[in-house]
């Protein structure tokens, strides 16, 4: 077998192990560019200037004029993606349907040249909450990868700030706050245009007629008395506490507190 031949077969294989570093790997890349400065646990700057939202997780928050109000983990997860990604490096980037989020960051899955995934090195290291805003081609992919890190208490999951609250402990203070709520489901009725899923008649889920049909897998006589966690922006209305479900990641079925 002659030496170039060789060499080859040496670069296929490599490549096909750092394929298979990452499990949520694009067909094809849209971007080549340079890293900057990392801003925090899911945002880069890039050398051109532009933000980079990292889609599909969220990091915890850091605020940078009070540092002792960050939230737990928040500086630890810029840290730990410091150490993975350094300025100067050269990233490649996959978009999604939208390419801007509301503050004109450019939203985009960000891959080392060795095909590292860094939104996977986040969720599986238990620095960032897997959350779709909008863009959803890997949200699967990327679910499962953070239901394992929960499942092991890996991280931020190790934390009672960041476990799936039970109903019975809801209060006014959780208004208009993005909460996971653990609880079973105790019944489920159309009203109006809207199907309102009950959890522990304690909590309602709230789904619109043109978003329905996302739930179709989730929606069946099996979910009653099943145990779940539900996602949203909590609000109180009519004697209930109630969110409102756009996609199916804002419900797992049988999911650990």
């Amino acid at each position: 077998m002659g030496l170039i031949r060789i060499l080859a077969l040496l670069l296929l294989s490599l490549q096909a192990l750092a394929v298979q570093a990452s499990q949520c790997v694009p067909t094809q890349f849209d971007e080549t560019v340079t890293l900057d400065y990392i801003n925090d646990g899911d945002t880069i700057t890039l050398t051109d200037g532009r933000l980079i939202r990292l889609i599909g997780v969220d990091s915890p928050e850091i605020d940078f004029e009070f540092p002792a109000l960050s939230q737990p983990y928040a500086t630890s997860a810029k840290a730990f993606l410091s150490d993975r990604i350094k300025p100067g490096q050269t990233l490649l980037l996959a978009f999604d349907k939208r390419r801007l989020d509301p503050f004109g960051r450019t939203l985009a899955y960000v891959y080392t040249q060795e095909l590292q995934h860094l939104q996977e090195l986040m969720l599986a290291n238990g620095y960032a909450k897997a959350r779709v805003y909008q863009n959803d081609y890997f949200w699967q992919c990327l679910s499962q990868i953070e239901q394992v890190a929960r499942e092991d208490r890996v991280g931020l999951w190790s934390l009672k700030d960041y476990q799936a609250k039970s109903t019975d402990t809801l209060s006014r203070i959780d208004a208009n706050k993005w909460l996971e709520v653990r609880g079973v489901v105790t019944g489920y009725e159309r009203k109006g245009q809207n199907f309102e899923l009950k959890i522990d008649n304690n909590l309602v889920v709230m789904m619109s007629q043109q978003d329905i049909g996302k739930f179709s897998n989730i929606l069946t006589l099996e979910l009653l008395e099943t145990s779940v966690v539900v996602r949203g922006k909590l609000y109180f209305s009519y004697g209930k506490y109630r969110l409102n479900a756009t996609h199916p990641s804002q419900i797992t079925m049988k999911n650990s507190p």
